[in-house]
């Protein structure tokens, strides 16, 4: 009966991708409206019964926004963050080659989600100073520091590009750990693992950058890897 399910969600979920990602992506470039990425990430983890589970070290002040750092497991880490943090108006840097996708793209790219171009470093200084203008602007930012997903769970080494969008911008930093996705949807993999849909995130003691400055990358970088680990190891 279970695996009955399980081939049913699958069904329906890549119906819903197939069908709705057209109307959601032609929606949120028409109006501009972060509703429409969040609202096909809720529907998207419904389809497919996702349980998220949260801990949270303390609580955070929803009219500030963060330099969110997290792990990253699966291409589901997106839609479940993006309902865990919905309450700070989050937009993550992505792929360059995620926005030429037709609808799925342009969609993201009129939302305001930043492409990462990681081989050229005239790209690299131009999404550097994009993110800087996003949290100036009031939005929350969401790095996966790792630059990939990991094919095994285990923490890959974080690029050290990405901690100076809170050093550059003076953006108090959240870790997140992350633990399910990989189970459910591994690197590489169309098919989703609805055996165990339970996904645990840990989200840690905010950083504070006010007294850092950009030659502080590593000190940052290891304070970040360290805090991720330590929920790691509790949610795991």
């Amino acid at each position: 009966m279970k695996g009955l399910v399980e081939i049913l969600r699958n069904l329906f979920c890549w119906l819903f991708v197939l069908l709705f990602t057209p109307v959601i992506g032609t929606l949120a470039m028409l109006t501009k409206r972060h509703y429409w990425a969040y609202l096909w990430c809720k529907l998207l983890l419904k389809i497919l019964g996702i349980k998220i589970k949260v801990i949270q070290e303390e609580a955070l002040d929803t009219k500030r926004n963060y330099v969110f750092m997290c792990n990253h497991q699966s291409q589901l880490d997106i839609p479940v963050l993006e309902e865990v943090l919905k309450a700070y108006n989050v937009r993550f840097l992505a792929k360059k080659s995620l926005f030429d996708i037709p609808f799925f793209g342009w969609g993201i790219r009129a939302l305001g989600y930043v492409p990462v171009e990681r081989e050229d470093p005239k790209e690299g200084l131009r999404s550097l100073l994009a993110c800087v203008e996003k949290l100036k602007d009031g939005y929350s930012l969401v790095v996966f520091p790792e630059g990939t997903r990991s094919p095994n769970g285990e923490l890959l080494p974080f690029k050290k590009g990405g901690f100076l969008i809170p050093l550059k911008s003076g953006t108090t930093t959240c870790p997140v750990s992350i633990w399910g996705t990989k189970d459910i949807l591994p690197k590489g993999k169309l098919w989703f693992n609805l055996r165990n849909p339970e996904v645990k995130i840990y989200i840690g003691k905010p950083i504070e950058v006010k007294d850092l400055t950009l030659k502080d990358k590593n000190f940052l970088l290891e304070e970040v890897r360290r805090a991720i680990e330590v929920g790691l190891a509790r949610i795991k």
